[in-house]
């Protein structure tokens, strides 16, 4: 059972330094490290103009720039590489977009299939391209540790540019240029923009340039794209990409894509309150799992398409393949869960050639936040190779884990510190787990801070109203990585009734009466199975929540997002 602690209260220096604020959101702000008058202002009122850093400090940008630009004036033939998860389609959108509005036709979009190409550049795909005769190749979101593909583009006299955001291996690829503001050298004040952040800055200092006749300001349009791949690559959504989102939502709420325009009929999402949380668990969700089931072209066609009836036969599509992921992640997990009992300082390595490898990241994400371990899932679908899944709750940096392993074992392998993929020879799978296992009993591991649940202040149920949310909690978000919601103690709640509902009824509602007789319902997602208490009507509570804007079906609530709850008289 976790243990609640309320944030230490702001020192009486960095109240008097905030003092045009409420105290309310004084205390708020130093709960999220924020200590001066210009950082508040900065976080609470974000500034297209004034928080975007210049382009040109990223390292090699003046140098791909000027290839790119010079492409497109002498027609070269151009292939934008895109990743196939959602930062990488939408990274590949942005360059679509901005080739297709200065008339530049001759480019190829490429995203490989996720089970049978796998991740990054290939030699088949060189092949091709030198088959094209291809003179420049754009990676989007991938190519950073592509060393012997780009030595083969190298050697067929075709140029690469790496357009990237992920860990910078020790022995980088031989690129004309490399957009990756993680490198060593790298003087750029903002290190963790997505994929499509990168590539979304590569245009704006094409633009900048002024090489194209473009009107000032076309580029915001591509600000909904960046949105939703800045909120599904679960960034930290600070400094540069705190107003990357703040302003992408405003696009989004006036977006001409006919492919998103069909996604909010379908679910039901009202543009003028689009939020994070419908790209986090309604439309990045649909747009990565085209590669998961199917191809990652079907959701690059979503947000290209031009055609209304087109987009609807692809939201419809992209809907059918979401459902198939949801009921194999559920068997993948029951699975697990069926055979293990898993405590602080486990790892969960499981795998099946049966698992369908597009789902894997998900299950493990779920296993991740029901166990709180490092995860490692493999699977086989059509592919030759085992390809597999990796999850990390801080333990463990995953690349560096990876790459500690035996060199036999993995045919390749990348991500980040917390979430990661790697590929295995198909007869390689029991030897994997065992040399996963072996490294994690001699492998460092950092300290996890684990069951203990910090409250950013205590309410009662009654301060759960409009004018709180309104003017208090809409002033922090976007909510992201880095920025969580704030979550709020009530103490002594009795619940007026509880409901069960979603498929086989695995989440949970539990209702609560204002003094004026409202009712205020608390929602968790995937708490109706763990419900240990039996809770009913009549039992009295103590709940950990967020507040949250629920319009669904035009219906708009004021609801709160169950964190955590404890019976009244648990410790």
């Amino acid at each position: 059972m976790k243990q609640w602690i309320l944030k230490e209260k702001i020192p009486a220096k960095i109240s008097k330094e905030l003092n045009t604020k409420p105290d309310i959101v004084r205390q708020f702000l130093f709960n999220r490290g924020i200590k001066t008058s210009r950082e508040a202002e900065i976080f609470l009122n974000p500034d297209y103009e004034r928080d975007l850093h210049n382009p040109f400090e990223i390292l090699d940008m003046e140098k791909a720039v000027r290839r790119i630009t010079d492409a497109v004036k002498k027609n070269e033939k151009i292939v934008i590489f895109g990743d196939y998860d959602a930062d990488g389609i939408c990274a590949t959108v942005v360059f679509y977009d901005f080739f297709k509005k200065v008339g530049f036709e001759n480019f190829h979009v490429h995203i490989p299939d996720r089970n049978l190409d796998g991740y990054g550049l290939t030699p088949p795909a060189i092949d091709e391209f030198i088959k094209q005769k291809v003179n420049l190749i754009i990676t989007l979101d991938c190519g950073i540790s592509d060393f012997d593909e780009v030595g083969k583009a190298n050697n067929a006299g075709i140029e690469v540019i790496i357009i990237d955001h992920h860990l910078v291996p020790e022995k980088i690829p031989n690129a004309y240029a490399i957009v990756n503001s993680k490198q060593l050298a790298d003087k750029y004040p903002f290190k963790f923009l997505s994929g499509t952040g990168i590539a979304f800055k590569t245009i704006c200092a094409i633009i900048q340039k002024g090489e194209f006749n473009i009107m000032p300001g076309w580029e915001k349009w591509l600000l909904d794209v960046v949105a939703i791949a800045t909120v599904a690559d679960m960034v930290p959504l600070v400094d540069e990409n705190r107003t990357l989102v703040f302003y992408g939502l405003k696009v989004l709420q006036k977006t001409q894509r006919p492919g998103l325009i069909s996604f909010y009929k379908r679910f039901a999402l009202n543009a003028q309150n689009i939020s994070e949380d419908d790209l986090s668990f309604v439309v990045a969700p649909r747009i990565n799992v085209a590669s998961r089931i199917d191809h990652a072209t079907i959701s690059f066609d979503l947000l290209t398409t031009n055609l209304p009836e087109e987009a609807v036969w692809i939201s419809e599509r992209l809907d059918v393949m979401n459902s198939e992921r949801k009921d194999a992640v559920e068997k993948i997990i029951a699975e697990i869960d069926k055979d293990a009992h898993y405590k602080d300082g486990d790892i969960i390595v499981a795998g099946s050639a049966n698992w369908h490898p597009g789902v894997l990241g998900i299950a493990a994400n779920r296993l991740l936040e029901k166990y709180n371990c490092p995860v490692f899932l493999w699977g086989k679908g059509i592919a030759e190779e085992i390809k597999g899944s990796c999850r990390s709750n801080g333990s463990i940096n995953l690349v560096e884990f990876m790459g500690k392993l035996p060199e036999d074992i993995l045919i390749d392998f990348g991500g980040h510190a917390l979430a990661g993929g790697f590929s295995v020879k198909k007869d390689g799978a029991e030897k994997f787990k065992d040399e996963v296992l072996a490294l994690y009993e001699k492998f460092p591991k950092q300290k996890v801070e684990n069951g203990v649940l910090y409250l950013d202040e205590k309410l009662g149920i009654d301060d759960v109203n409009w004018d709180f949310y309104s003017l208090i909690i809409e002033k922090f978000r976007p909510f992201g990585v880095e920025n969580q919601k704030l979550v709020f103690g009530f103490d002594d709640l009795e619940i007026e009734r509880v409901k069960k509902f979603g498929n086989n009824g695995v989440h949970l509602q539990l209702d609560f009466k204002k003094k004026e007789g409202d009712i205020v319902s608390a929602i968790g997602f995937f708490m109706a199975k763990d419900n240990n208490f039996n809770l009913g009507p009549g039992q009295r509570v103590n709940l950990a929540a967020s507040l949250e804007k629920n319009y669904f079906r035009n219906n708009l609530e004021l609801r709160l997002r169950i964190v955590d709850v404890k019976l009244e008289d648990s410790d």
